[in-house]
């Protein structure tokens, strides 16, 4: 800590109390003024994209289909693809939620494993999650920023909810085989939001034995 960093944290603690309770609410105010309207952008991008798509968004369209300006879009975003990354990272955020939530409802690991896979796959084949899907991921394909480390960061976060139950497993390296796994789906589910699919039964039962068979070795030795 700087010395300047000393002095205002000093003078800050100085301040009375009902001043400091003062400024927390505005703030608070404030914080949550600005994520809604975040979130008002986001939900534009996706309606937007899956509108357009296959063709590029506009940030004048997003813009105006959240009912905002210019000024307070670039107050949030540097340009339309950090803007396309937050909305990835938001859904995928959620993604995992629904996933852990799924996973907390078994004890058994296999169980998980498998709540895991079918949770992945029933986010595909719900027809807004998928039209919305495909139309983002057109363009972050076209940037490539899902490539990059804080891309490939976000889809690590569905892998994690995996090393658990793989670990209970008795797999020696639980960490790889998640990442494995998380990579087989993702390229499964990628295959299907560009050719505007989803799993039938079949390949879904399927995934699913095929991913407990890959972790878990009573079975996999069948």
């Amino acid at each position: 800590m700087t010395s300047a960093e000393k002095t205002d944290d000093v003078e800050w603690q100085e301040v009375p109390v009902s001043v400091r309770a003062a400024v927390d609410r505005a703030l608070s105010r404030q914080q949550r003024d600005a994520l809604g309207e975040v979130e008002l952008i986001l939900d534009a991008a996706l309606r937007v994209a899956e509108r357009v798509s296959p063709a590029e968004p506009k940030v004048a369209d997003i813009v105006a289909e959240a009912g905002t300006s210019n000024q307070t879009f670039y107050r949030y975003f540097a340009g339309k693809p950090d803007l396309m990354l937050a909305v990835v990272e938001r859904g995928l955020v959620r993604v995992a939620g629904y996933l852990d939530h799924q996973m907390s409802k078994h004890t058994d690991p296999v169980e998980q494993v498998v709540a895991w896979v079918d949770g992945l796959l029933t986010q595909l084949v719900r027809p807004d999650a998928a039209r919305q899907g495909s139309a983002v991921m057109q363009q972050l394909a076209t940037t490539g920023r899902m490539r990059e480390p804080a891309g490939l960061a976000l889809l690590d976060r569905l892998g994690a909810l995996l090393v658990a139950p793989v670990t209970a497993l008795g797999r020696p390296e639980p960490a790889r085989d998640a990442q494995v796994l998380q990579e087989t789906l993702m390229g499964v589910l990628q295959r299907h939001v560009v050719n505007g699919t989803a799993p039938d039964e079949p390949e879904r039962a399927h995934l699913v034995a095929f991913c407990v068979r890959a972790v878990d070795a009573t079975r996999g030795a069948r």
